[in-house]
């Protein structure tokens, strides 16, 4: 019966291979969706724990206090001499950054991202946390003075000497390109331009004297969490937000979630479409391949094979398939995968392929939507082949169907 099973699965390859592609599609979206949003948020995850600080300070996120329009909340930059002062701490630096600032040329041609991100201005700081490193020019020296990010200025054709207007919300000022500095880790897609801190702190927050965080470093010894503790201990309880760097990176990947879920879902859609039409063409080859193959079950069925051999050889056709068109779908959903990142990279946002993850829930999902979409599917001709009589062994039952075009059906 082994034998025969192999015999007839491959004697019908034709029909069996539109089966195929439907159980490779729907098992390809579903293994690239996986795929791709596991990439993108371990990317990020690494992007985030890797420029955070050891502990952050930031405003009270107070939704009951009314703010202006447009107003940045801040925080006293004095604050960061005190915070110097607290036992443990090896460096506390101000943080003045502002997003969703408008940028453009002297022509006055937008200068940022295309595709909705937001474009940074900050204050330049020279760490090992800071995500960028200088690759041209200098850093900002004073009033008038700006670092680009190195995809910005290749996607907008800036180069070192160009002036940039700057539209934040205290005013629009203009500043010259000094220098140009590329991502040490994932490009996040935003266009970054970088002041000195004292200028960044007049220009975008009104006052040398406002700050939108206070970065904090730890001392040799100290961990994040005991030194979260003492800052907050030092800022007093309730007064400021504070976090230590995974805190700061799982509030970010949080905002980020949304963005990652409309993707997988989509995808996830093309899936169940491809997983239904999938239903439908196998149930509908099973069923072709059992009317032309009456006589030879029948024949079986004669010879002495019972209802259950019948049944099993028709579902091991349907798992040779599955597991098949589960393979060669998997291989296309780190294809599909792939070609996300790519089209991603498009758009500003740096994905390297080589840093694919491929977690072990996509390969048992791939094989469980393939072999069980295709055995649920082949189930109930399997069971109609089980109900060929051994009489129909004498009938020519088979030449109304066999002539069935296969054009028609492709």
């Amino acid at each position: 019966m082994l034998r025969a099973t192999l015999r007839s699965f491959l004697a019908h390859k034709g029909r069996l291979l539109l089966s195929a592609l439907a159980v490779v599609l729907s098992v390809a979206f579903v293994a690239g969706s996986l795929i791709f949003s596991d990439t993108v948020t371990r990317t990020f995850d690494r992007l985030f724990a890797s420029t955070a600080a050891d502990v952050t300070v930031a405003p009270k996120q107070d939704l009951a206090s009314p703010v202006r329009t447009g107003a940045v909340r801040t925080l006293p930059a004095s604050l960061a001499a005190r915070l110097a002062k607290v036992p443990g701490v090896a460096a506390a630096h101000v943080d003045a950054t502002v997003e969703n600032v408008v940028v453009v040329d002297d022509r006055g041609a937008p200068v940022g991202p295309t595709t909705g991100a937001p474009t940074i201005a900050r204050n330049w700081e020279a760490t090992g946390r800071s995500g960028v490193r200088l690759t041209s020019g200098h850093a900002p020296r004073g009033d008038g003075e700006a670092v680009l990010d190195a995809d910005t200025a290749g996607r907008r054709h800036v180069r070192i000497g160009d002036v940039l207007a700057v539209q934040a919300p205290t005013g629009t000022f203009r500043v010259h390109v000094r220098g140009i500095a590329a991502f040490t880790t994932t490009n996040p897609g935003s266009a970054l331009v970088f002041l000195d801190t004292p200028t960044a702190q007049r220009r975008l927050l009104g006052s040398t004297a406002r700050a939108t965080a206070v970065s904090v470093d730890a001392a040799g010894g100290v961990t994040d969490a005991e030194l979260k503790r003492r800052v907050a201990v030092a800022v007093g309880a309730g007064a400021y937000d504070v976090r230590t760097a995974a805190e700061q990176a799982k509030s970010a990947a949080a905002n980020l979630g949304g963005f990652l879920k409309v993707i997988k879902y989509v995808m996830l859609g093309f899936a169940g479409i491809a997983v239904l039409v999938g239903v439908f063409l196998i149930v509908n080859t099973f069923s072709m391949l059992i009317a032309q193959r009456t006589r030879e079950l029948g024949l079986l069925r004669a010879l002495g094979a019972d209802r259950e051999q019948v049944r099993r050889s028709v579902l091991t056709e349907a798992l040779l398939l599955g597991l098949a068109g589960s393979t060669a779908g998997l291989a296309a959903g780190i294809g599909l995968a792939a070609g996300l990142m790519r089209l991603v990279g498009a758009f500003g946002v740096r994905l390297a392929t080589a840093g694919m993850v491929i977690g072990w829930v996509t390969p048992v999902a791939a094989y469980a939507v393939g072999i069980g979409v295709t055995f649920l599917a082949a189930w109930l001709p399997a069971r109609r082949a089980a109900a060929v009589s051994p009489m129909a062994a004498l009938a020519d039952t088979e030449a109304a169907v066999a002539g069935q075009p296969l054009r028609a059906r492709a």
